[in-house]
């Protein structure tokens, strides 16, 4: 099997998985990770038990942000970041997977009458290509269905005045852009334009807060190889350190892990898997605060000038 045979396999494959989560709970997807109780009250049963994630990156949200999920889900998260930011706040959450975009979706009017205002909206595209908006395509296709070589030529086109005129996130939108067990299931080769759009979405001095599964050494490529493991957010992690590389490489500063599992979530050959949460910054931060600090690992930071 090709390189390019078993990525496009993996993609299917994630697909398949997470829109069947979207229809019935899946418990193995993902740690268990404990939030706020009281910010969970105006979430329905729903939506707690259909997301799957390994952290808390909402510690870094303020009131009045500007926030954006990358990998949004049922919304948790998102619903979440809401009660933090507050109505003169915003909360945008993007994924491409239509059955939990549904999910998210349908239930934003109940968060909305439960916190007495709405700050809340999902929107479809992938999380690496911020820019093209797939419900605008979506439009587009409909009215211009590519049936040959000239349409597929119109189509990519078609693309690039989206991104251009009516991008999804604009540049410099957002004060926080937050993901939680989303970016090991990126594609490798589209992890630079992935982290590149994070920083071009953010303001100046916005922060990125990104909680994910990360590798003690190499994945090999037998195991990147098996969809399930890939689709389970274990065989395309990140290696820690290349995981806090990758973010300097992108432009940001500051760049600082701020949480991180003691024991593994699993070891598979010799390989250990946790989770990790990095902050951070498009700029140089004047002072990090934090609401909790209780599950804080140290002082591990990087890209220090």
């Amino acid at each position: 099997m090709t390189s390019e045979a078993y990525r496009v396999i993996h993609e299917e494959s994630v697909r398949e998985r997470y829109s069947a989560a979207a229809r019935s709970v899946e418990g193995a997807l993902c740690c268990k990770v404990t939030f706020d109780p009281k910010l969970l009250e105006a979430l329905p049963q729903e939506i707690i038990d259909k997301d799957y994630g390994c952290g808390d990156p909402t510690m870094f949200v303020r009131p009045g942000h500007r926030v954006l999920d990358l990998g949004s889900g049922a919304g948790k998260v998102c619903y979440i970041a809401a009660q933090l930011v507050g109505p003169q706040g915003r909360v945008v959450g993007v994924d491409c997977n239509l059955e939990m975009l549904d999910l998210a979706r349908r239930h934003c009017g109940e968060v909305a009458n439960r916190l007495g205002y709405r700050n809340v909206e999902f929107r479809c595209g992938l999380i690496q290509d911020l820019r093209l908006d797939l419900d605008l395509l979506a439009v587009e296709l409909a009215a211009n269905p590519v049936k040959d070589q000239r349409g597929w030529l119109n189509l990519r086109l078609t693309e690039e005045r989206l991104r251009r005129e009516r991008p999804l996130i604009a540049d410099a939108s957002m004060d926080c852009v937050l993901s939680n067990c989303v970016l090991n299931l990126v594609r490798p080769q589209d992890r630079p334009q992935l982290f590149a759009e994070i920083f071009r979405v953010l303001q100046p001095k916005g922060q990125a807060a990104i909680s994910d599964i990360v590798s003690s050494k190499d994945v090999p490529e037998t195991m990147r190889q098996d969809a399930r493991l890939w689709s389970g957010c274990i065989s395309g992690s990140f290696r820690e350190d290349r995981f806090l590389t990758a973010f300097c490489d992108a432009g940001f500063q500051d760049v600082r892990v701020v949480a991180r599992q003691v024991e593994p979530w699993h070891t598979i050959d010799g390989i250990e898997f946790r989770a990790l949460t990095v902050l951070a910054s498009k700029g140089r931060a004047d002072s990090l605060e934090l609401r909790d600090l209780a599950s804080c690992c140290g002082p591990q930071t990087c890209c220090q000038p």
